[in-house]
């Protein structure tokens, strides 16, 4: 079974601000996975293991179709400890929403894959700044973002389904 995301993407401006963290923390700890990787700014709505990637690219058609743009503020700096430096959106309507219909729509044909992370009500909505960090690099990430962020309104302008690792944009849909 593969391993796929469904993750959404911002107005230019604010993909703007979160790259240029992202480049600083990789900048100053030489921790480049999601560089590398070409993984961009995002926040991940799912994550679902399947052998049916035609069945999930038909029914992201009609997830495409029925999510709309939304906003998505981003208010404080979080940590999966001891791995993960995030900015964390505060949770509303329009990212409840979407996770609920992107699972139910999908796991017809998949299972939830990491865990159940990314399921409704067990999902700590985010967007990585920098991930397999250890806790000396976490400590100098965190005064990075510290020092870089101030909250912000984004826009949710597009929906991409890829597959997760590695990282493959396979289909991606502007919301409207």
């Amino acid at each position: 079974m593969l391993d796929y995301a469904v993750t959404l993407e911002f107005d230019k401006e604010s993909e703007d601000k979160i790259q240029k963290i992202m480049d600083e923390v990789v900048s100053v700890t030489g921790c480049d996975y999601m560089k590398k990787a070409g993984i961009p700014p995002h926040v991940t709505l799912s994550v679902i293991q399947s052998d049916n990637e035609e069945a999930l690219l038909s029914q992201m058609e009609e997830v495409a179709v029925r999510l709309k743009k939304g906003a998505v503020t981003f208010a404080n700096i979080g940590i999966f400890n001891p791995l993960v430096i995030y900015l964390g959106p505060v949770m509303n309507e329009f990212l409840m929403d979407g996770c609920r219909m992107v699972n139910e729509s999908l796991l017809k044909y998949s299972q939830a894959g990491n865990y159940g992370h990314y399921l409704p009500n067990q999902w700590v909505p985010h967007a990585a700044i920098a991930v397999k960090l250890s806790p000396d690099t976490l400590k100098t990430a965190f005064d990075i973002v510290q020092g870089m962020f101030t909250p912000f309104v984004a826009t949710a302008e597009k929906i991409v389904f890829a597959r997760a690792v590695p990282y493959e944009e396979l289909r991606s849909w502007s919301l409207f």
